[in-house]
């Protein structure tokens, strides 16, 4: 899986809150306007998109007066997400990211920057001769819109599309797909500028074709009524979900415009054809072993089936569990939080992870815990959890129940439990931004963990609540390092 240029996410990443924080700025809330925007719900991939470029600015960026001057920016467009307002949370998005990049865009970079350029579908059949593009702007800027040129690249196809002043918004326009023989992973690469600068603002939008698409589709629905419980033996329940999980997703990526992130349709489509094969040998086996590399699972729980995105890594001596904020998805820490730092850091070491979908404290991640590690990270002879705002309350629900199983948590701009006796003697790190709406549930945490005499770190970022998370990233690994030195030793 790839994320897109994902909130993914989310958000995304503003979409876990992913995203997260808010300061007043000089843009109310708008009331429709002609350029038609989309409803939010269906930016979440474009607010994503927005989200990522925030975060490599503001990880890029040394500056103490432009990376101050943004927390306030930033602020407010977390809490334009929460209240539903996309224009205001991509404009802000926006100009917060060229200030910290040090720019000063003139109106055709404003323009350029508030268009979005989205596939009617994610996933097509590769008999399809053209897919159809929608052109519309997440916002007007407060300057006359000038002409506008698109290049719009889809494999080897490649169309120029003049984009007048006057062209009302949204603007649609069908891009050929060349003839292919094998399935591909692909994407829809996207150029935007003027007659005299073409490729002002470029980005890519992940586009999946497969071969006998529908036929494929329908296969796997039926294969899902033949390996049923009452089909296979005990233990097989994570298969089935994962095959649940699977076939969701790829008939929401074949009904509808990218979700919040770029995902490699292909490869779920194999995997998921590979499982069924597996699940209907004679005896039964799975392919949810050994695995290695990026990975969606699913989870079977006492509510549901829980969706659970994945590095595995066969040898790894360490898997990090990751709880995202309210509003995120599985997809958040690969791409969101500081552009997937999380993901950089475990690569790094060699660490396998594991993010579940996160919707309440409450909900049951038994399986994660005491079932996952064994699938993802057979060698692991220490477990980290990790979470931000809503994820770092799970964080501490969850280590409450498990805490002899775990090596440390690090909750981050998250507030204390009812209780946390459970976590006496389990190492913690407590991170918050200093202009973090949850600094002071998270000064309250750390008073109470020292009280109790728990081994305790805590450290204030200069950040909100959303980009603390990347800034602390590395200085809590750095802190698991150390402490898995120590009990290695």
């Amino acid at each position: 899986m790839k994320s897109c240029a994902v909130g993914c996410a989310i958000l995304l990443s503003l979409i876990g809150s992913f995203a997260s924080g808010q300061a007043p700025s000089s843009a109310e809330p708008s009331t429709p306007s002609s350029s038609a925007p989309l409803r939010f719900a269906e930016n979440r991939y474009e607010l994503g998109r927005r989200t990522r470029a925030l975060e490599r600015a503001w990880m890029n960026c040394r500056d103490a007066d432009r990376r101050a001057a943004a927390i306030p920016r930033v602020q407010t467009a977390v809490l334009g997400f929460f209240s539903g307002n996309t224009r205001l949370v991509a404009e802000t998005l926006d100009e917060t990211t060229t200030a910290l990049q040090g720019q000063t865009p003139d109106s055709a970079d404003r323009w350029a920057a508030a268009l979005a350029i989205t596939p009617a579908r994610a996933l097509i059949d590769l008999r399809e001769p053209a897919l159809e593009v929608t052109v519309t702007a997440l916002y007007e800027p407060s300057v006359p819109r000038p002409d506008l040129v698109l290049r719009l690249t889809l494999g080897k196809t490649v169309m120029t599309v003049p984009l007048p002043a006057a062209t009302p918004l949204p603007h649609r326009v069908r891009v050929a797909c060349e003839r292919a023989a094998q399935d591909m992973d692909t994407g829809l690469e996207i150029a935007v500028g003027t007659p005299d600068r073409p490729a002002r603002h470029m980005w890519r939008v992940g586009v999946s074709r497969v071969r006998d698409l529908a036929r494929r589709l329908a296969a796997l629905e039926t294969a899902l009524t033949t390996v049923g419980p009452a089909a296979l033996p005990d233990g097989f329940d994570i298969e089935r979900a994962t095959l649940t999980t699977r076939l969701k997703l790829l008939k929401a990526l074949r009904d509808n415009p990218p979700l919040e992130t770029d995902l490699a349709a292909v490869r779920l489509l194999r995997d998921a054809e590979q499982l069924v094969a597996a699940l209907r040998a004679a005896p039964p086996r799975s392919t949810l072993t050994a695995l290695t590399g990026d990975v969606l699972l699913g989870c079977p729980t006492a509510t549901g089936i829980l969706p659970v995105r994945a590095l595995a890594n066969p040898t790894a001596p360490v898997l990090i569990m990751a709880f995202h904020g309210a509003g995120g998805s599985e997809n958040m820490f690969f791409d969101g939080y500081g552009d997937g730092e999380i993901v950089r850091l475990c690569r790094a070491r060699g660490w396998a992870l594991a993010c579940p979908r996160v919707t309440s404290p409450l909900d049951d991640y038994s399986a994660v815990v005491e079932r996952l590690p064994a699938r993802l990270a057979p060698q692991a002879r220490h477990i980290f959890l990790v979470g931000h705002s809503l994820g770092a309350v799970t964080t501490l629900v969850v280590a409450t129940k498990y805490a002899g199983r775990l090596a440390g948590i690090a909750p981050i701009s998250g507030r204390a439990p009812w209780t946390t006796g459970a976590l006496k003697a389990l190492p913690t790190f407590v991170a918050a931004g200093t202009k973090d709406f949850s600094r002071p549930g998270s000064e309250q945490l750390a008073e109470r963990l020292r009280a109790q005499e728990t081994p305790t770190m805590f450290k204030l970022y200069e950040a909100e609540h959303l980009l603390v998370v990347p800034d602390a990233l590395p200085d809590i690994f750095n802190w698991m390092d150390a402490l898995v030195g120590q009990r290695s030793g």
